[in-house]
């Protein structure tokens, strides 16, 4: 015996959960609401949840999220726009944790601007856009540009700026360096958050090991 409930969905029989019974049942309900994708109160799910199609058959995951394309999360604060560090230029904060279609998981800092002709939207053109994560061999990577004031758009291309593979070809670590014209340095400093000792990374390569 199954039954939907306003805001949960309960089972009460150790079978198997009908999803095209749950997604008709669903569908009615939207259908007789006037504000069909708000929920007044608290979402309870006593099982598994699963966005963008069943939660993944064979697995006991909470959440599953599926997407065509990219599988995201997006977050969004300061809706009260109460941030005291943005009393003059206050704006919501967004981020989105996703696995990108490339195999990439990345956390994406100030998300809110788009790859595409959308650009950045009027409260985040003075937002530098960065991410950090995974690429698809399992790199360390660290993208992050500054946003042109005029355009809003990036002065980067939206690609690795900054690659740390701990096993490559060769069995070495390397660091990766891919922004035109970027050289990589480390600083140092006997003064606490000086950086006054610069040095450049020796640009010799080294031969693989085949």
């Amino acid at each position: 015996m199954i039954h939907v409930t306003d805001t949960v969905f309960v089972r009460t029989s150790p079978a198997p959960v009908d999803y095209d019974e749950l997604a008709r049942r669903v569908a009615l309900r939207m259908k007789a609401t006037a504000n069909p994708t708000v929920i007044d109160g608290d979402l309870i799910v006593k099982g598994r949840l699963g966005v963008g199609g069943a939660p993944e058959p064979g697995t006991d995951y909470g959440v599953t999220i599926r997407g065509p394309v990219t599988s995201a999360l997006r977050f969004i604060s300061n809706e009260a726009l109460k941030d005291p560090q943005r009393t003059e230029n206050q704006h919501r904060h967004v981020g989105t944790l996703s696995l990108a279609q490339d195999g990439g998981l990345r956390l994406d800092q100030n998300s809110t601007c788009f790859s595409d002709e959308r650009g950045c939207v009027t409260e985040d053109r003075a937002r530098r856009r960065a991410y950090t994560g995974y690429d698809s061999r399992g790199d360390y990577a660290f993208y992050l540009s500054n946003v042109d004031s005029l355009t809003g758009q990036p002065d980067a291309p939206r690609a690795q700026s900054l690659v740390f593979s701990l096993i490559g070809d060769d069995g070495h670590i390397h660091v990766y360096a891919f922004r035109a014209a970027q050289q990589i340095f480390f600083n140092g400093s006997t003064t606490t958050n000086a950086g006054d000792l610069q040095w450049q990374v020796p640009l010799t390569p080294i031969a693989p090991i085949r």
